[in-house]
């Protein structure tokens, strides 16, 4: 059995960003603990009877072996040492990390110590990815940030010299105005050895209603991202990175040599992951399954000692091929046909011929023997292209 990757969701948050579209939780006092024991216990559970629940069966998987680690959330870095260890011990107690195996801590620069980045390197974490997302005060103020811009070069070097090897950052563009460059600017000063780019989005929260921020876009208090500006300072940003030895590897990540986010290289490959905790998902042998974003549903179904109300992916065949076309083609790398086979499991994985020669004489996507990839136009209008594996 391949190795898989391991996401724990911890959904803890001191205050919510008004762009945050995902499961969190700010009022925590009373659960955080409680939440900590009930997130080790599914570890547990798990590794040793497997999940059967909402059209959900997993066998057992005590003993897989595991060649990445992925705390996100949230904030995993508002956790105290004692809590992290608590978490980290019940998958070295059922799993079994390989060498050299990636453990990925979020983490807002507000929230990094120097004691606190001493404590998440002998517990073993090897990448802190830190959620700077822009280094102008203003922009941190509307996002509902934190910190401010000085503090991001504090934190890294923190990080830096507790001796933990890699460090990202997570940049947003498209929040009051073009300032992206300078951001990007300012973010390879600090030589990072990882930058995640992304273009605002106003999303609908996971759990009902819009965020914060799309209801004051709503209202004209705010101005949404522009895509047309995006797509124009895009070249120019990939370019700027490059040369500052951050070369893309997909079409919103940049990394130095040997620097990639191997975790979320398995998304892209639709590789197995083992998801734990509210809201979290899992893909394993080709199926989906998520847990419930209802925090009060899961806490309780961890006193009662169940599995957590959880969600079967109803996706057929044809869903889960174009699922890894589609993802695959984010990679620089592109994807082949062989690798799209294997990993759907479908026999007849190659798109629609017509649809295909379409976006290949429109320049957006190359083939090269079994391998497709997107040319960099492609990537600037990669929604069009992904349109053509849809089934």
């Amino acid at each position: 059995m391949e190795p898989a990757g391991i996401y724990l969701h911890l959904p803890f948050c001191a205050a919510r960003c008004s762009y945050c579209a995902f499961t969190t939780v700010t009022d925590h006092q009373g659960t955080r603990e409680e939440y900590v024991q009930s997130l080790a216990e599914e570890i547990r559970s798990v590794a040793r009877h497997g999940r059967s629940r909402g059209g959900v069966t997993l066998p057992p998987q005590h003993g897989r072996r595991i060649s990445t680690v992925f705390l996100g959330g949230g904030t995993p870095s508002l956790l105290t040492h004692a809590q992290m260890e608590h978490i980290l011990g019940a998958i070295h107690d059922h799993f079994i990390l390989q060498e050299g195996a990636e453990v990925t801590l979020e983490a807002n620069p507000e929230t990094v110590t120097r004691e606190a980045a001493g404590g998440w390197q002998a517990l073993g974490v090897t990448r802190v990815s830190l959620g700077a997302q822009s280094f102008r005060d203003s922009v941190l103020r509307a996002l509902g940030r934190r910190h401010d811009g000085k503090r991001i070069g504090v934190a890294l070097k923190l990080v830096r010299e507790a001796g933990i090897g890699q460090v990202s950052l997570d940049i947003i563009a498209g929040v009051q105005g073009d300032h992206l460059l300078d951001d990007l600017r300012r973010a390879t000063e600090l030589e990072p050895d990882h930058l995640s780019m992304y273009l605002l989005e106003l999303d609908e929260e996971e759990v009902g209603g819009v965020t914060s921020l799309a209801r004051q876009v709503q209202a004209g208090r705010a101005h949404a991202p522009d895509e047309d500006w995006f797509a124009d300072v895009y070249p120019r940003a990939v370019e700027q990175l490059g040369r500052a030895g951050l070369a893309r590897y997909e079409i919103s990540n940049f990394a130095g040599p040997g620097c990639q986010s191997q975790h979320n290289l398995r998304y892209w490959r639709c590789q197995d992951v083992l998801g734990f905790g509210v809201s979290s998902h899992s893909l394993v042998a080709g199926e989906r399954h998520g847990v419930t974003r209802d925090l009060a549903a899961y806490l309780a179904a961890a006193r009662r000692r169940e599995d957590p109300p959880l969600e079967r992916d109803p996706s057929g065949l044809e869903e889960r091929t174009a699922e890894v076309w589609i993802l695959g083609l984010r990679l620089d790398a592109g994807v082949s046909v062989a690798e799209v086979v294997r990993r759907s499991g479908n026999r007849h994985a190659s798109p629609p011929m017509k649809r295909l020669e379409r976006v290949i004489s429109a320049g957006l996507l190359v083939r090269q023997g079994d391998r497709l990839r997107l040319t960099p136009r492609g990537v600037l209008l990669s929604n069009e292209v992904f349109q053509a594996f849809l089934p």
